[in-house]
């Protein structure tokens, strides 16, 4: 499955035009979203409160200069108005905004929700979860300049997480500090056009320094610290997941190697990223703890002349500060703003993936839904295109007369077999097939679940009683599973054999009765007696087999004997007493 797909090669780092597109193709994404009247009120309102609260922020730099100037004149009137009016501006700031923090935490949760769905649609449409494993995405013109998708769980979940909610959070940050910037330019040009014109300038360099100095080599490395944290952690599901096999080889050395590796490489990278990062916070800290000082100094003559009060110290140092704040955006957010281009970097690559692989179809080979299935004139070729498995394939499975593909190793018969499934899909030639045809795999996929979701799986309901359930489990040879309880939760997998796992996915045939079963050594765990028991159900049933397998005894079940060969030719042969079993 996609969702276990892992990638090794590393990406070379978005470019800022590849950002920009990548950050404009994901707000496409989420146009229809932003439409709705929910979120998109959400939306207004949040602009509306973030626009007052930015006013409100303004007017309580005046009042609190107001407020000082009355203290240091001695006036207890206007001392008592600027104090009321003081603290009426505080509490409803404060008011307004926690009610920001808590409208801008809802967007950001409700557009993730959102977005997430419409990627998980189409990452399970088509299988593209499954295309996007195979060589030919990368060899599809449409995909050759896109970087391989490595683990897409985290882009998914991480991702999606980190781009809503850091955008709903840097926009409500700028639509804020643009209210700021516009309301503090006044006061401070009020109190001293020198010190707005330095301010600007101040703001201007500083920015300048950290995007271009610092900007790219962090975002580059923060894009590798989330691929190298996910690689190791795509590591330690696959110990948890295959413990046994594992242990039966005494691998633990192997696998801590590995293990250690990725984590010297998570280790490694994040060494490169906190150095960078503590010349970043040198350069934001010298760089904002100087504004505590310069306006005291800048307007220091005029307020020892006399030409202004005290509390323009105040007003000007506060108004000083949020301009800072506001045109240096970019320098005290960089961390963040870092971390959030890599996100849109990897989430971008992910969508122009995906829409590239709607874009790209199904492949050379025709495919139609029929009730027979059929192959005309078929041609095999590996999904990157470059080895051609079997050719020019030709022939017709009726009900009833199921087929037996045989040949030596490596030989194409699995890839026939994805092939007729629909997973592989490049080469030429036409296939019909029952839309509804199963196909079983050697290793069954058992999900996590209750024992009646492995019986149903992929359907979610059945109209069968647990009695007739219990009888299934009974008829493929899985007493022991009949007596449980078919809402008993389990770990699957690992609590059944191969055998038991493979008798039980007869068991989701026999309960679907699709017209044709592709089966790929899917009884070769089992023994002679189960595997006959097991082909006789799929005739009692009308299921007509389509089977892989090296086994001799095999042949007895099965009308028709498909030979291929390393030499891509192919023989067909018709078996008198076939499926008569």
């Amino acid at each position: 499955m996609f969702l276990k797909s892992h990638e090794m090669t590393s990406s070379s780092p978005a470019t800022a035009t590849g950002l920009r597109a990548q950050l404009w193709l994901l707000l496409r994404t989420s146009w229809p979203l932003l439409q709705t009247w929910r979120l998109g009120g959400l939306l207004a309102l949040l602009g509306v409160l973030s626009i007052a609260s930015g006013g409100f922020l303004v007017w309580e730099s005046i009042q609190r200069g107001e407020f000082i100037s009355a203290l240091a004149a001695r006036d207890a009137e206007r001392f008592q108005q600027a104090l009321f009016t003081f603290v009426g501006i505080l509490v409803a700031s404060a008011l307004l905004l926690s009610v920001v923090a808590f409208i801008r935490d809802t967007v950001g949760l409700q557009w993730r929700q959102g977005l997430t769905r419409q990627f998980l649609d189409n990452y399970l449409h088509d299988r593209a979860y499954y295309r996007l494993t195979l060589p030919t995405a990368m060899a599809a013109p449409r995909l050759r300049s896109i970087a391989p998708i490595d683990n897409p769980d985290q882009r998914l979940s991480e991702d999606i997480r980190q781009v809503t909610q850091t955008l709903v959070l840097v926009g409500v940050m700028a639509l804020e500090s643009a209210v700021q910037l516009v309301g503090f330019i006044g006061v401070l040009w009020v109190i001293s056009t020198t010190l707005t014109g330095f301010l600007l300038a101040y703001a201007f360099v500083g920015t300048a320094i950290a995007t271009l100095i610092f900007g790219p080599r962090l975002t580059r490395i923060n894009a590798e610290q989330l691929k190298r944290e996910a690689n190791f952690r795509f590591g330690l599901i696959n110990v948890r997941e295959h413990a046994e096999a594992i242990a039966f080889y005494r691998g633990q050395p192997a696998e801590a190697a590995a293990l250690n590796q990725f984590f010297t490489g998570v280790v490694t990278n994040f060494n490169r990223l906190i150095r960078w990062q503590l010349g970043l916070d040198f350069f934001q800290n010298g760089y904002q703890y100087l504004t505590f000082i310069l306006p005291s100094l800048i307007l220091a003559p005029s307020i020892l002349a006399g030409q202004l009060e005290v509390g323009a110290i105040v007003q000007s140092q506060a108004a000083f500060d949020r301009i800072w704040l506001s045109l240096s955006l970019i320098v005290v957010q960089f961390e963040q703003l870092t971390t959030l281009a890599a996100s849109i970097g990897r989430l971008g690559t992910l969508a122009q993936s995906l829409q590239a692989m709607q874009a790209q179809g199904n492949g050379a080979i025709v495919r139609q839904s029929s009730p027979t299935l059929t192959v005309q004139d078929l041609t095999i070729a590996t999904p990157d295109g470059q080895r051609s498995l079997c050719e020019h394939l030709s022939l017709t499975i009726s009900p009833g007369q199921s087929l037996l593909v045989t040949g030596p190793s490596g030989v194409g018969k699995s890839s026939l077999m994805k092939t007729l499934a629909g997973l592989w899909t490049t080469g030429q030639g036409q296939l019909t097939a029952p839309s509804d045809t199963l196909f079983v795999p050697q290793q069954p996929y058992l999900p996590l679940g209750t024992l009646q979701q492995q019986l149903l799986y992929p359907q979610e309901a059945t109209a069968a009683s647990d009695e007739s359930l219990a009888q299934l489990l009974e008829q493929v040879g899985l007493p022991q599973l009949a007596q449980e309880p078919l809402d008993t939760q389990a770990d699957w997998s690992q609590r059944l054999s191969l055998g038991e796992q493979q008798r039980l996915s007869f068991a989701r045939v026999l309960l679907q009765r699709p017209p044709y079963v592709i089966l790929d050594e899917a009884t070769s765990a089992v023994t002679l007696e189960q595997e006959h028991a097991l082909y006789q159900h799929l005739v009692a049933a009308g299921i007509t087999a389509v089977s892989v397998g090296h086994r001799e005894s095999l042949r007895p079940y099965h009308a028709q004997i498909l030979t291929l060969r390393p030499d891509r030719t192919w023989t067909l042969q018709a078996q008198l007493g076939g499926t008569d079993v």
